[in-house]
């Protein structure tokens, strides 16, 4: 297989893939607050929401970076997106849905807050940040597997 990414699109990519490491080590590093402690202080709920935000966008600019050198265009939307990294191999079927969801998770952040935003989504998203491991690791994968690393 050739690799359609020139190099410096490829170290791009890897910078923002460690930005998502880092985000997921602040998230990890929050993970043992309690339900309600999370409810109860803003500033651990600001500093959650923020990296999710973040680390979700990284990714979802990952992804149009890799979908649009292997395709040429992305789709309208990061979930069609990251669900075309799918359909192109890049990520497993699974991870490319669990990622479109993540995408959407991002809007969700992006746009509501305060007593709008469901706290509790936030807070079971912070139990499980499996599916950022998950599009790293594959990425990661599929770019070795280029000779792009």
């Amino acid at each position: 297989m050739s690799n359609p990414h020139d190099p410096e699109r490829v170290e791009t990519i890897v910078e923002k893939a460690e930005y998502v490491e880092t985000c997921l080590e602040i998230l990890a590093a929050n993970q043992s607050v309690t339900r309600e402690s999370f409810r109860e202080n803003p500033e651990t709920r600001d500093v959650v929401e923020r990296r999710f935000e973040k680390a979700s966008q990284a990714c979802i600019d990952v992804a149009r970076m890799l979908v649009r050198d292997l395709d040429g265009n992305a789709p309208g939307s990061n979930a069609a997106t990251m669900r075309r990294l799918g359909g192109l191999d890049v990520l497993t079927d699974d991870t490319a849905e669990s990622m479109a969801e993540a995408a959407m998770f991002r809007n969700i952040l992006a746009h509501e807050y305060g007593d709008v935003l469901d706290q509790d989504i936030v807070y079971d998203a912070l139990q499980d940040l499996g599916r950022y491991r998950d599009f790293l690791v594959e990425v990661y994968g599929y770019l070795d597997e280029l000779g792009a690393l």
